[in-house]
């Protein structure tokens, strides 16, 4: 299977201003600029040997960027990423691509009447129950996540405590069972009440260590 390649939308309106000057500050340079359409400009970026492919769509001012350890760098440039517009890809043709950012847009770009509200309560040891809560809007935002998780390995969701503290839920599709992968036999249980359970962090991998896409966007 094909690594996926993923894209993040940034919304440039919330900006003061586009702040271009940085580019020289992070070392960026531009490589390519092309509008593809009277909407639509493609232009290609460079950090350290590292090329970054992005799309703007003019009328929405919205701002697709390819994912890199450099995204944290498009953000303070451009503005803040919407995270309900995550867009996977595996084919790069801009033919392809922009129906993929096209649809995103429309389905997601408009503003939600009810915030995505979800809780995740896990096992606090083993055969205890787990639960999950949330509105319709974070509800529908899983399955669509879960759709995507299936069809390229991973996905994200950024609902809201009911405090009113946003966050990122990832979700990642591991292959096989316990009995013949190693990955599933060496990630850390989810059991989190710690008199019952500690991890043996030598030989328990930490489940974030086993995102590839959606690496570069942990909070560190």
């Amino acid at each position: 299977m094909i690594d996926p390649i993923l894209f993040v939308a940034i919304d440039t309106s919330l900006s003061i201003s586009v702040k271009m000057e940085k580019r020289k500050q992070f070392s960026i340079k531009r490589m390519q600029y092309e509008e593809l359409s009277p909407t639509v400009i493609f232009a290609c970026y460079e950090k350290k040997e590292t090329l970054i492919r992005t799309y703007f769509f003019k009328e929405h001012l919205i701002l697709f960027v390819e994912v890199t350890p450099y995204i944290q760098l498009f953000e303070e440039m451009f503005g803040r990423c919407i995270t309900e517009m995550d867009v996977l890809a595996t084919d790069m043709t801009p033919d392809i691509l922009i129906p993929n950012f096209e649809k995103v847009i429309a389905e997601k770009g408009q503003v939600y009447t009810e915030s995505p509200y979800f809780h995740l309560y896990g096992q606090r040891y083993w055969h205890d129950d787990a639960m999950i809560v949330g509105n319709k809007t974070a509800l529908k935002g899983l399955r669509d996540a879960i759709d995507n998780a299936l069809q390229y390995g991973e996905a994200r969701i950024g609902p809201l405590s009911s405090d009113g503290e946003g966050y990122n839920l990832f979700i990642s599709c591991m292959p096989g069972e316990a009995e013949n992968n190693e990955d599933w036999k060496r990630i850390r249980l989810p059991y989190h009440d710690r008199e019952m359970y500690e991890p043996d962090d030598d030989n328990e991998g930490d489940p974030f260590d086993y995102l590839k896409s959606y690496k570069s966007l942990l909070r560190k």
